[in-house]
């Protein structure tokens, strides 16, 4: 049963106050009716009005009113003032806590200025020991002030209390809170990376602190694959042709070197990190004009990539764990046979046992999400960082590979002359892949393994089933295209081969794949059918009928356009109809999907198009030699008619276009294949 709660009628004043000054401190002109408020009753400025605990100074605080704390601040007693500065909610913030979060700077400076630097009767040491105990006041997380602006992203608020916070004391205090998450590992987390570079300047010893988990900053940002640009490209074609439009255009977003430390003339003024950018001189002039909210999408993306890189560089000037060995658990040489099911399943249970809890190094993280900014900045600094190996055996090409990292992939092979780091063999005719196991891990696996291996696999770039298939094939044929023919007869600890592997750790792929392109085949060549059948009898039904024999309209030009589109509606149609049942004549296997499957799925698609457009002009041409129309009337006409397909060639055009580009790089392969000449330069590449 629940509790019954009686409230006397003394209470209920007071909950009327409440409701009275909850209400007045959201109004514009909230000073005014909250100063007559308190002026009959004072005493209830230190009371709580919300359920959290807070009093009126950590609501006005929080919502950043100054002329409200201006008025409430000169009513509270001299002995008091301190005092208030102390008080806490129920999450334990002060007034301090709450400001942090505004981005009003001049809020905080009437707090800080006329309550907390008030003139008190204990002598200067004892002062100085107090404020130092008032900003570095810590809530139920263990948060300072300075520490929770610099969560909430808060810069300008942020250089503001550490000002403050440097003429009494210093500003370690403020670096942890209860969990040990430093002040950088928040601001990192938050995204919030000029803050990060200001802590940075500030004390670079802050980059070398870890996290509960043994993770540095550094970890968390080759984790934050949003925060770059070639882990973070736009989604759908024209989207995509527009952002990189904008993208490559706009200014520079990051402030300059000698801004950063500096406090904006306007306190006013938004924080950049909110996404609401001050306007300060270079944006003047760009603030005189109206600018489109997608184009301040793209700035605002533009800076946080930029200035992710800006950290990255930083941060990876610190960072030294490529260095930290790992000791090898397996030979280099290939291995053509295993010795028996039992020695491969307890190998495969111990290498599984002896995984460590400790984190991977952030050049394998970065590698692994795909961040080539962090990879490039490691590798231009440390190059010997690319022999580092992990825990598992594993190189930089492993686990990109294992990850579906094309782009580092690549980038490796870029920067360290091509296949010589894959194939491992030097100017000298010595291996580097001697020192990086030759590219066979602890447990056994090549690369070409772990191209195989699905278990970081999330579905890929394509739009359907088979399209997703084929890119796993080409990706793996790719990778067989780097190692020396012998590797691929090698076999892992699982006694597998990676052509074996492929094939079962992807046939729930090839399933999911067969059927869909059975069932579209069988869909499309139902509606060919049909075109078809709609074509065939307008051929023997002319317009306006037959005067002996011969059509009516025949000499009029429109009725050319009715006979050449109705019969390339039938030709069309037909041909899409014998390709979709080629296709379910196949037996669909892996090979198949790889080439021909795509290509002629592509080559259907079109001519069915084509036909369903061309049945709508014959239809158009019909009418206009059967009713008499005016060339305006005439024109609306054909849009008309040209509107289903314009219609469903816009909704099925990202479709199109991933076969047709599917169809090209097919063609493309063929030709580098089998004649002279550079033809991968014209390939098209997925960005």
């Amino acid at each position: 049963m629940a509790k019954e709660i009686i409230v006397s009628r003394p209470e209920m004043i007071d909950f009327n106050e409440m409701r009275e000054v909850y209400e007045k401190v959201s109004k514009i002109d909230a000073a005014q009716g909250l100063t007559c408020v308190y002026q009959k009753n004072p005493d209830v400025l230190f009371k709580p009005i919300t359920a959290g605990g807070d009093t009126i100074f950590h609501i006005a605080a929080y919502k950043g009113k100054v002329e409200v704390l201006q008025d409430l601040v000169e009513m509270v007693p001299p002995s008091k003032k301190r005092e208030l500065l102390k008080i806490k909610n129920i999450h334990g913030n002060t007034i301090l806590h709450e400001v942090a979060v505004s981005s009003n700077t001049k809020a905080a400076e009437i707090l800080i200025g006329k309550l907390l630097h008030s003139e008190g009767a204990m002598n200067r040491e004892d002062d100085n020991c107090e404020k130092q105990e008032i900003l570095a006041d810590r809530n139920k997380l263990g948060e300072t002030p300075l520490f929770r602006a610099a969560g909430w992203g808060k810069k300008e608020m942020v250089v503001h209390l550490a000002r403050e916070i440097e003429r009494v004391g210093n500003l370690c205090n403020h670096y942890k809170r209860n969990d040990q998450l430093s002040i950088l590992h928040i601001t990192v987390i938050g995204q919030h990376f000029d803050s990060a570079i200001w802590f940075l300047k500030k004390d670079q010893a802050l980059a070398t602190y870890k996290d509960n988990n043994g993770k540095t900053c550094l970890h968390l940002l080759a984790s934050m694959p949003t925060a770059f640009r070639s882990t973070s490209p736009p989604t759908g074609i024209f989207w995509g042709l527009i952002y990189k439009f904008f993208y490559n255009r706009l200014p520079n977003g990051l402030p300059d070197e000698d801004e950063m430390d500096q406090l904006p003339l306007n306190p006013k003024n938004k924080d950049l990190e909110q996404g609401e950018p001050s306007k300060g001189p270079k944006q003047s002039e760009r603030s005189k004009g109206i600018e489109f909210k997608m184009i301040d999408r793209i700035r605002k993306k533009k800076k946080l990539h930029e200035s992710a890189v800006k950290l990255a560089k930083i941060l990876v000037g610190t960072d030294a764990s490529w260095f930290e060995p790992h000791e090898l658990k397996d030979s280099d040489t290939i291995c053509l046979e295993r010795k028996g099911e039992e020695e491969i399943a307890m190998n495969s249970a111990a290498s599984r046992m002896e995984e460590s809890p400790e984190p991977e190094t952030p050049l394998f993280i970065a590698a692994s999400t795909g961040i080539v900014e962090i990879v490039e900045e490691i590798l231009n600094r440390y190059p010997q960082a690319v022999e580092h190996i992990n825990k598992k055996g594993q190189n930089i090409i492993h686990v990109a590979i294992l990850h579906r990292q094309k782009k580092v992939f690549d980038f490796v092979k870029e920067k360290y002359e091509a296949k010589k780091l894959v194939r491992g063999i030097d100017y000298h005719g010595s291996t580097i892949l001697h020192k990086l196991i030759r590219g066979i891990d602890n447990d056994g696996s090549t690369i070409l393994h772990h191209a195989a291996n699905t278990e970081y696999y999330h579905g890929g770039t394509q739009p359907t089933p088979p399209l997703q298939l084929q890119e796993e094939l080409r990706w793996f044929e790719d990778v067989k295209n780097d190692l020396p023919s012998h590797f691929t007869l090698h076999r892992n600890k699982e006694n597998k081969t990676a052509d074996k592997l492929f094939e079962d750790r992807h046939s729930e792929q090839l399933q999911t794949a067969q059927e869909w392109v059975k069932n579209t085949c069988q869909s499309c060549s139902t509606v060919a059918v049909l075109v078809a059948g709609v074509v065939f009898a307008a051929a023997y039904s002319a317009p306006g009928g037959f005067d002996k024999g011969q059509p009516v309209f025949q000499d009029k030009p429109l009725y050319s356009l009715f006979t050449v589109m109705d019969v390339a509606g039938l030709t069309s149609s037909l041909t899409s109809v014998v390709i979709f049942l080629s296709i379910l004549t196949y037996s669909l296997e892996f090979k198949d999907f790889l080439g021909r499957i795509p290509l002629n799925l592509t080559i259907g698609f079109i001519f069915l198009l084509f036909s369903l457009g061309s049945t709508m002009l014959t239809f158009t041409a019909t009418i206009l030699l059967l009713v008499q129309m005016k060339l305006r009337t005439q024109s609306l006409t054909y849009a008309a008619a040209l509107l289903p397909i314009c219609v469903f060639a816009l909704i099925q055009f990202p479709l199109y276009y991933s076969y047709c580009v599917a169809a090209v790089n097919i063609i493309f392969d063929f030709l580098q294949r089998n004649l002279p000449g550079n033809w991968e330069a014209f390939e098209i590449k997925d960005d």
